[in-house]
Order: C-alpha cells, then structure tokens, then sequence
C-alpha cells in the first residue's frame, strides 16, 4: 500500500473515489463509523470506530 495511501481513513478514501481501496479495507468488516457509518475491517481505517453489532442469523450456524 503507498504510504499517503495508508493514512486516509474510509471517507477521505470514498471523497478522493478510491473505490477498490475501500472495497480492500472492508471485505470482512468488524467495526463501523459512529460518525459516517463507514464499515472497515480494522479499527485503525476509521474516525470513529465501533464494534459492529452481531446479527442473530451469525449464531445460527457458530
């Protein structure tokens, strides 16, 4: 990943329309965005991070 690249958060990414990078960064997302609602796989891709809510169909199969 280029190194400017690696600073942008999630919306600088989707405001400069980084499209395949915001597809890389949130392929199996784990938090979301208190502020833009942003999903990304790692904490660090967001302003504001929060643990994604689990879904009841997630237990089903667990």
């Amino acid at each position: 990943m280029e190194d400017g690249l690696a600073q942008l958060k999630m919306c600088e990414l989707k405001a400069k329309g980084l499209m395949e990078e915001i597809d890389r960064r949130s392929n199996k997302p784990t938090v979301v965005c208190g502020k833009c609602g942003a999903k990304a796989n790692e904490a660090e891709h967001l302003h504001n991070p929060r643990p994604m809510a689990k879904k009841f169909s997630d237990n089903l199969w667990g």
